[in-house]
Parts: C-alpha cells; structure tokens; sequence
C-alpha cells in the first residue's frame, strides 16, 4: 500500500510503502476528538504503519494520504482545565 506525507519543508509529497488492504472502501481514517469545526490534516489523515519504508517524493500525492503526527496524543491544558471545572460544578450541585 502506498502512503503520501506532506512535508512542509520541501513543500512536496514522501511517498512511503507498507504492507496494508489497498480496499477501495476501506473507511474514514481515525480522527482525534475535538471540540472545534473542522480537523487539523494531522488528525484526519491515516496514521503512517510502523515499519514504513520511504521510496521517493513528488507534487501529488500517491495511495493514501498519511500523517507521522496521527498517532500521538495531545492534550490541550485549557480545554482541559474547564472540562475539570464544568465537571467539578456538576459535582457540586448534584452533591
């Protein structure tokens, strides 16, 4: 299966092969829950596999388009900190 990364850099395409179903209909990629409109193309992107080798680069992309950010899992502090107030309020009341 073939996976296309965007590098911002060389503002072009990696191009990266790994073993993998090439199902035309293989679904949505995974997406990271967010509050916010929209996702970053880190987060809607399909996770590159482990064990990915790199085999060029160019303009367009080729297969799936990847990210090598998918697969880490950030934690937004403000956001957080009010999710923990709102839940501590809710506590409050129904205590």
């Amino acid at each position: 299966m073939r996976y296309s990364v965007w590098s911002p850099s060389t503002r072009s395409y990696d191009y990266f092969e790994a073993p993998g179903d090439a199902a035309i209909h293989a679904g949505a990629p995974p997406r990271a829950a967010s509050s916010s409109l929209g996702a970053t193309p880190d987060e809607a992107a399909w996770p590159l596999p482990p064990g990915a080798v790199k085999t060029g680069s160019g303009e367009m992309p080729e297969g799936r388009i990847a990210s090598r950010e998918s697969g880490k899992f950030v934690i937004d502090l403000p956001q957080s900190i009010f999710y923990a107030a709102i839940g501590y309020m809710i506590w409050r009341v129904l205590r």
